[in-house]
């Protein structure tokens, strides 16, 4: 395993997952220290912070208690970091890029770090550089989602503005913007001068609304996306540019994505799901009255979201390019691995007239029909 390879692995694991998988309890982005004999009351109010989107942890009375998914695997079953890595690659085998082997990356590896203390026997410290970001709270967790959707309530209803025509050529209309709450950015100056009039600058770069020059990082990208929980509220959002020159296309709010675009259609009832990449190809389909839900990207599915998907049968509509293929390869083996259905769309259908063509997502495919 290349250094890049091992990138992308630790990058596709959930360190939730693994936690809960080591017999850690997470509740909330916490869990209790491993060493509870350090703590005032034995750590009854749980001090270990988890950080789903830098996939790292860190405790915050014991300094030597952080690091990464990697290390954290060496905490709790006293390893290497060669057996940990192969511990994690025999877990979740259907992450691991195809082909490579544990063994080429060790020599890339540092030395194991001394032993200290531990409620297991002489658990290994974190060998690999903490991660240099400060992980602190500014604020905590409810205020954060209070602020994103306080900011979404600011917002412009799509009709009657430029975010409208785009999505009308797209053929994506009024009935589903209505209903999945899309909005817009119709005054950049108003918002932006509002927002820190409202919060402090340091607290809207920490929630992931404003960029390190402190201002409204959706200048160019003001067609908003929320993620509607399943009581229609959101906590997070995409934005999307409507000028096709702007690159990227598309912006994902700062931090972890909660749950899959349009998570309420995954309601536990047995049926068929289409899972789309991307917000535009979701609500393409749901303009077509057919239930699907979307991820941000082809690498962004999280393991710790198959049980959303319990008695469905799930349609895969990756992008027909290279990306989108690797990325059906993996969901066939991740839902396979859960003993979840899953067919590919348009799969032995490539002859026919109509067929989706190489290079073309969903949305192209139904607006050239």
């Amino acid at each position: 395993m290349t250094h890049e390879e091992l990138k992308q692995f630790k990058a596709s694991l959930s360190i939730t997952a693994v936690a809960r998988l080591l017999g850690i309890e997470v509740v909330r982005g916490r869990c209790r220290c491993l060493f509870p004999m350090r703590h005032v009351h034995g750590d009854r109010t749980p001090s270990v912070s988890i950080s789903e989107e830098r996939g790292t942890y860190r405790c915050w009375v014991c300094d030597d208690v952080r690091g990464d998914v990697i290390s954290l695997v060496q905490l709790v079953k006293n390893c290497s970091f060669v057996e940990a890595l192969e511990f994690l690659v025999a877990s979740f085998p259907f992450l691991v890029p195809g082909g490579v082997s544990v063994s080429s990356s060790t020599s890339r590896t540092r030395a194991v770090a001394p032993r200290v203390e531990s409620p297991v026997k002489n658990p290994v410290l974190p060998q690999e550089p903490l991660p240099e970001e400060n992980t602190e709270e500014l604020i905590p967790e409810i205020e954060r989602k209070q602020i994103i959707l306080s900011f979404l309530k600011m917002l412009s209803p799509v009709d009657n503005t430029p975010a409208a025509a785009w999505l009308a050529r797209r053929r994506i209309h009024k009935p589903v913007w209505d209903k999945m709450l899309l909005r817009t950015i119709v005054d950049y100056k108003a918002l932006n001068d509002k927002l820190k009039e409202t919060y402090s600058i340091e607290v809207l770069k920490y929630v992931g609304l404003f960029n390190d020059k402190g201002n409204l990082r959706y200048y160019k990208h003001p067609l908003i996306f929320p993620y509607l929980d399943s009581g229609r509220r959101a906590c997070y959002f995409q934005s999307r540019a409507l000028d096709k020159s702007v690159v990227p296309k598309e912006l994902n709010l700062r931090g972890t994505v909660p749950y899959p675009y349009n998570v309420s259609a995954l309601d536990q009832k047995a049926g068929w799901i289409y899972l789309c990449e991307g917000v535009v190809d979701t609500l393409t389909f749901l303009n077509q009255k057919i239930d699907a839900v979307g991820i941000p990207g082809v690498r962004s599915f999280k393991t710790e979201w198959i049980p959303l998907f319990k008695n469905k049968n799930v349609v895969l509509c990756l992008d027909k390019d290279e990306a989108g293929r690797s990325g059906t390869e993996y969901l066939k083996e991740v839902f396979g691995q859960a003993g979840i259905r899953t067919v590919v769309l348009g799969e032995g259908l490539e002859h026919l007239k109509n067929a989706m063509k190489e290079g073309e997502d969903v949305n192209d495919w139904f607006v050239h029909k």
